[in-house]
């Protein structure tokens, strides 16, 4: 199969698969490696890294990937080396309207798949199916929607299930943080409220405010992500916070990360395989922060000076830390451990600003 990345063919290799291994939480920082953008990044496809895929044993899986802006409006898939395998999605209904500025994507325990498309005019949730031998994945349904049952769905960035299976939403035009009833449930897709009741009017589904709603409301919401203490996490690009909230009772709890500490403009939350760590990427100081949470101390993991152009999406696998630059067009790769770089980005050249890199399916 092939795809085109800015009008220029790309034919598709056979399908690889990446070992996975468990990852470790990291060290304060060694050594950070320099690289040279390439200047007509924009023009070209696509470019896995040269060095060689990281060692690693355990489950299967390749990588998926949403980009911001222009159109592609679907889910690029690549291998353990980087080579490009395609795209993701099966074709839509036209009922369902226009897939346009596709977001976050959440895998569900099914194997099945949530993506958010994030266009104003029509904002949804689609639901996609286990992957098929070729790699793609059947439209199955509109897992949720903005209308006048589901107001506060402008916009959504990032999706997060919390472990009774119920599905979150960060929205970043209304600002809030919305939840859903669980795929599969009698109910799924529709807003409930904090005790898990079904939820209407103007605040339908609403658990976390914004700052025009209550004093404590969140100001431009990115990324969200439950702990494994069961708190949600939440990355408040505009007050420079990441805050902890009570799913229980819908109040917030703390401030882990302030803006006097490394924290600006929290875009994107990720939990190290242990558990003990919380990995921030931050798109204005251009860095990743790691905060253990045992004592709530925070380090610059990966600095600016490595080379991070707008910090986005941040993925582990085995022992690496994957870490999207936005205006580099690249993925970069880290040692978890003590945050020095690979020879070279794992992707580099890519069409447009990378966005949300997952790992696929673990089989």
């Amino acid at each position: 199969m092939a795809y085109t990345f800015n009008n220029i063919r790309v034919v598709v290799a056979s399908f690889a698969l990446l070992l996975c291994s468990q990852g470790h939480a990291g060290q304060e920082v060694k050594e950070h490696h320099k690289h040279q953008k390439d200047k007509d990044a924009a023009a070209t496809p696509a470019t896995p890294a040269t060095a060689a895929a990281p060692t690693t044993t355990g489950a299967c899986a390749c990588w998926y990937m949403t980009l911001h802006g222009g159109d592609t409006d679907t889910i690029l898939q690549f291998d353990a080396s980087g080579k490009p395998l395609g795209t993701v999605l099966g074709p839509t209904p036209d009922s369902i309207g226009k897939v346009h500025g596709l977001r976050g994507m959440l895998r569900l325990a099914d194997g099945t798949l949530l993506v958010i498309a994030a266009w104003n005019q029509n904002t949804q949730v689609l639901h996609f199916g286990a992957r098929a031998s070729d790699g793609s994945r059947p439209f199955l349904s509109v897992f949720a929607k903005q209308d006048a049952t589901n107001p506060l769905m402008i916009h959504p960035y990032c999706l997060a299930q919390a472990a009774d299976g119920s599905i979150y939403a960060s929205n970043q035009d209304s600002n809030t943080i919305t939840r859903y009833a669980a795929p599969g449930s009698a109910n799924a897709g529709a807003p409930i409220d904090c005790a898990g009741n079904p939820s209407s009017g103007e605040h339908a589904g609403m658990i976390v405010p914004s700052n025009k709603i209550d004093a404590n409301g969140l100001n431009q919401v990115r990324g969200i992500a439950f702990g494994p203490d069961g708190l949600l996490y939440v990355a408040d690009r505009g007050n420079g916070q990441v805050s902890r909230w009570n799913m229980q009772t819908c109040a917030k709890v703390d401030t882990l990360l302030r803006k006097k500490d490394a924290d600006k403009t929290p875009i994107q939350l990720l939990f190290t395989p242990d558990g003990k760590s919380l990995l921030v990427s931050d798109n204005k100081l251009n860095c990743v922060v790691r905060v253990t949470l045992a004592d709530r101390s925070w380090k610059i993991l990966i600095p600016e000076s490595a080379g991070i152009d707008a910090a986005s999406a941040l993925a582990i696998s085995g022992d690496q830390l994957y870490v999207g630059s936005r205006k580099g067009k690249e993925i970069l790769r880290f040692n978890l451990t003590d945050g020095s770089a690979a020879d070279a980005p794992f992707l580099q050249n890519l069409p447009d600003n990378p966005e949300f890199f997952i790992p696929g399916h673990i089989d």
